[in-house]
């Protein structure tokens, strides 16, 4: 096959390159975090693109009609592709999930698939009417004359696929403010600099000239940038509008946006569902919507309002929005705080849950722990016996008992530790203190990962070198957490992801499972819907955990880890910054998946029958 060279190839070969890059950036994530369809649309369009710049710089190099015709054919099966695509992304992009129906997604591909059988047909020549070879400043080009089935269902179909992606990209810009310019911006090239190209090229302006080379495979390389700098620059598969959706329109929390004379100038939903009125409030006094409301302080406190499914407490939190130093408004968050106040209030009038917490833990663990020891003094004369005949096998069980009598007496002191909680859980008596967090997770790493052979304990981040506000029942709550992780796998072999994150005045410690998730009993024990002395399932470790972590004024949350498991996430307050302990944080329960990082992997050298501990059931 014979070659030519051009410096016109560069630019479409650079887009191929790069399209192939992003593509594999994008099939990275998608194995990382799983399938969205915001990241699959993007997969996709990546690569059509490849194959479009890739046969054109083919088409290009190649002296041999046949290669050259050919490859006119087969970049039209990526090029046909990009303008639904690109499509598909601005709608998975913004959230627009109820158009991205399986009709629609089949739909758009009617006329590029249908456009592509003609053209490989070419049936009365509707797709092309005549090639040749034209030389081009000393180049061999294969060029084609378009059929009217050419133009209407290629270059007329893009546009119109270009004009509905723009419609979607800049009505979204405009509903999102500034904050997603760039992004708009730069999807906007991406869209319109081939199309542009193609219509300079039929018009014939000079450098775009038909019997020329064809610059629109080149344009694609300004359309691949501009996807590029917004993928890693500007975060596109991060932080695309589905973030303001989540955080404004479809979030939990009433989100009052107010003007400088204290009227409503936007709303989501969620303030009609809590305050229990039916919207719109937009140019309404705030005071009107809440009398509560029209107080401007900036301090978080709750009010007890009535609604039409009954008495109701709202978290109210008021943040003052600026511009050039000049208040401009407010932005007020509601929060419904229900189910922890009666939680709260439950725990005021039941006194008696401490007693059946005390008494679960200390006559069923101690019970447990009790005959465990017996049975192991039992087996101490037999494995004296090993001693002179068999010491290898004598060290090796002597190493096993040791372990077992240290977890049991572990477990025995907690009950003590625990019990005195229990009974002070509402008074929080328990004064925190600073603690070192990095030698006591990595400690519980460590006991974790030799008491477990069958395990695969990833710590992805780095373990911070930080103090935290705790006591001495830190290293309690990091080795249930962990444990529990592993003991309720359904996998032969669990695997276990700890996550640290760090901001100005919270250092989380998130720890994922694979396993087959936390049941629905749990939830609502964790969550207050259920009291305390009226549950009977598994979920009391995680309760013992979260009452722990309350004396120290930190937050727990349990997540869905997809796709299986769960993901416990224990914010803990920095003692090195400026925020100090308040008291009781609630507990939430979501559906978010975890951050990844990279870090190191702990393998352990002991069976999972060998470890005695806190569970969940």
């Amino acid at each position: 096959m014979a070659w030519q060279h051009t410096v016109y190839a560069y630019p479409i070969l650079f887009a191929t390159a790069l399209s192939v890059v992003l593509g594999t950036y994008a099939v990275a994530r998608i194995r990382r975090r799983g399938r969205s369809p915001t990241l699959l649309a993007f997969a996709a369009m990546t690569g059509a693109i490849a194959i479009w710049t890739g046969f054109s710089a083919l088409k290009l190099l190649s002296t041999d009609p046949a290669v050259q015709f050919r490859s006119y054919q087969l970049l039209h099966v990526g090029s046909a592709a990009v303008g639904p695509l690109l499509l598909l992304f601005a709608l998975a992009y913004t959230d627009r999930s109820r158009w991205l129906t399986r009709s629609l997604s089949v739909g758009v591909f009617v006329v590029p698939v249908a456009f592509v059988a003609l053209l490989l047909t070419n049936p009365y020549d509707v797709a092309i009417i005549d090639t040749r070879m034209v030389d081009a400043d000393g180049l061999v080009v294969w060029r084609a004359d378009r059929g009217p089935a050419h133009v209407a269902l290629s270059f007329v179909y893009a546009a119109l696929m270009a004009a509905l992606t723009l419609a979607v990209v800049l009505s979204e810009s405009v509903r999102t403010g500034r904050t997603y310019y760039p992004q708009a911006a730069l999807l906007t090239v991406a869209v319109v600099a081939p199309i542009g190209a193609s219509f300079l090229t039929i018009t014939g302006v000079p450098l775009f000239d038909r019997e020329g080379v064809n610059l629109v495979p080149a344009a694609a390389g300004l359309s691949v940038a501009a996807l590029g700098v917004a993928t890693f620059r500007y975060r596109l598969l991060d932080l695309p509008p589905i973030a303001y959706t989540t955080a404004m329109r479809n979030s939990p929390d009433g989100v009052l946006v107010l003007d400088s004379n204290g009227r409503v100038v936007h709303s989501n939903e969620s303030v009609g569902q809590l305050l229990g009125v039916s919207p719109p409030f937009t140019g309404k006094p705030v005071d009107a919507v809440l009398p509560e409301l029209c107080d401007e302080t900036d301090d978080v406190r709750t009010v007890e309002i009535e609604t039409p499914e009954g008495d109701r407490f709202l978290e109210l939190r008021s943040q003052p929005l600026h511009s050039q130093e000049t208040t401009v408004g407010r932005v007020i968050v509601l929060r419904d705080v229900t189910a922890q106040k009666r939680y709260e209030r439950s725990l005021e009038l039941r006194n008696e849950q401490g007693e059946l917490l005390n008494q679960l833990v200390r006559h069923d663990i101690r019970n447990e722990m009790g005959l465990v020891l017996g049975l192991l003094r039992r087996v101490e004369p037999e494995l004296e016996r090993l001693r002179e005949d068999n010491p290898e096998v004598h060290d090796r069980l002597a190493a096993h008992t040791d372990r077992i009598r240290w977890n049991c007496e572990h477990v025995v002191d907690l009950t003590e530790t625990v019990g005195e909680l229990l009974q002070t859980i509402d008074q929080r008596e328990r004064e925190p203190r600073p603690v070192e967090l990095e030698p006591v997770l990595e400690e519980e790493l460590d006991i974790v990962a030799a008491a477990f052979d069958n395990a695969r304990i990833e710590v992805e981040s780095k373990l911070p070198d930080a103090t935290v506000y705790a006591d001495e029942m830190l290293s309690s709550v990091f080795y249930n957490l962990l444990t529990n992780a592993i003991v309720h796998s359904d996998n032969p072999r669990p695997e276990v992801t700890v996550t640290i994150a760090e901001s100005a005045d919270r250092i989380a410690v998130a720890i994922a499972d694979d396993g087959p998730g936390l049941p629905e009993g749990p939830t609502e024990l964790l969550t207050g819907a259920t009291p305390l002395s009226e549950y009977d399932g598994p979920g009391y470790g995680l309760y013992i955990v979260r009452s722990l972590i309350e004396g120290y004024g930190a937050e727990l949350s349990v997540a869905e880890n997809r796709p299986t498991g769960s993901t416990v996430t224990v914010r803990l307050i920095r003692a090195d910054g400026d925020r100090k302990p308040e008291g009781a944080q609630t507990v939430t329960v979501t559906d978010s998946a975890p951050s990844a990082g990279t870090g190191t992997v702990m393998e352990s050298e002991r069976s999972s029958d060998e470890v005695t501990g806190w569970s969940n059931d």
